[in-house]
């Protein structure tokens, strides 16, 4: 852990490189980026709960083919089941649904892809001789395996994902599936698929309202919905700890593209402060060293050299040989803007811890969250 912030992370979350600033990561020539969430999805850990309609709707062609997609989203050398000798694995859980919902395969039935592929296509090879399709009862029964299996588990602080593959969408009554989803949304992340269906009813706007935002799709994308879909399973499975703050394209916007990189504000006992208050003034983690402005990095790794952006406020960096930290200070009240002052090292000021994100190639142990 280091106890600093590069990019004025905290206030500004924007990511820049010389030209400016840059959608979701990149690796901009002669610039600095903000650490991605882990990108190796063999080391995937999450509990997935895929809710599969099989309702005539779907038809027998729709549902091979999303039996087809699911085994596309698992790579070779995957790990899935439960370990002893490794917590990053992944368990997958099948619910189909037509009028009510049936647990098709619990989430500690599959033990590796090919054993999830052969079962994939066993469960999901033709459709039921049912016409109603009741997305609350594929949600209820997902939602139960997951208080079941995975919550209040060993596994308790795995990320839960529930993937829906829905033909047909009813709110009627009881079986209106919408303040079910937000229920469940408040501990686990929904993704949508609509399959087979046009849009002469609403059916694709009343659906994404099932999903977490930024996660509702559509079969017509082809080989671009397993991409997205496997995009969101890395997402999902890149979280902070308890109480810190997680670097994202947007702060307005909590369900934004997120980074691997979670903050926290922290306050200074001697200050007699509980939180940041404004005018917000905190060290940034910059420094001058050896004559040059530096990025502290975490134990073990070099510093940063500062490249070409800088938002020094008038007047510096000032020329001293005391003023070698530099602090984030605010300048708008209405805005949150903030620029760059070097000042003492000794002089009090709060300051922002940062750590990596719990993902696919940094596993957190369940007290550590």
């Amino acid at each position: 852990m280091t106890c600093t912030t590069f990019l004025l992370c905290f206030l500004v979350t924007v990511v820049l490189c010389l030209g400016g600033p840059v959608s979701r990561a990149s690796n901009c020539k002669d610039s600095y980026v903000d650490r991605v969430c882990g990108e190796d999805q063999t080391n995937l850990w999450l509990d997935i709960v895929f809710v599969v309609d099989n309702s005539e709707g779907m038809t027998n062609a729709g549902i091979t083919s999303v039996a087809a997609q699911i085994s596309s989203l698992f790579v070779a050398g995957q790990q899935l089941g439960i370990q002893s000798n490794n917590p990053r694995t992944t368990r997958v859980g099948i619910i189909t649904y037509n009028q009510g919902a049936t647990v098709a395969a619990d989430l500690n039935k599959f033990t590796s892809v090919d054993d999830l592929i052969e079962g994939v296509f066993t469960v999901l090879n033709k459709v039921s001789n049912v016409k109603d399709s009741y997305l609350h009862a594929g949600l209820q029964a997902a939602n139960d395996l997951l208080e079941q299996q995975s919550f209040n588990t060993d596994r308790g602080h795995y990320q839960k994902l529930v993937i829906v593959y829905a033909s047909e969408y009813k709110q009627s009554g009881t079986q209106d599936p919408l303040p079910l989803a937000i229920r469940m949304q408040q501990t686990i992340s929904i993704s949508t698929v609509a399959y087979g269906q046009d849009d002469n009813l609403g059916f694709l706007a009343e659906l994404s309202k099932i999903a977490t935002p930024g996660y509702n799709f559509t079969n017509e994308n082809g080989e671009n919905t397993v991409s997205e879909l496997r995009s969101t399973m890395l997402q999902v499975n890149c979280y902070c700890p308890n109480g810190w703050f997680q670097m994202r394209q947007s702060f307005a916007n909590e369900h934004s593209f997120k980074y691997g990189v979670c903050l926290l504000p922290v306050t200074l006992q001697a200050t007699n402060n509980s939180a940041f208050t404004q005018p917000y003034t905190y060290f940034n983690g910059l420094s001058y060293v050896s004559g040059n402005w530096q990025w502290e990095q975490p134990d073990g790794q070099d510093p940063i050299i500062l490249q070409n952006w800088s938002v020094w406020n008038p007047g510096y960096p000032t020329a001293s040989s005391t003023a070698t930290v530099v602090v984030d200070v605010q300048t708008s009240s209405s805005s949150l803007t903030t620029g760059w002052q070097n000042t003492r090292k000794d002089l009090t000021n709060m300051y922002i811890c940062e750590v990596s994100t719990c993902d696919s190639t940094n596993y957190c142990k369940a007290e550590d969250i």
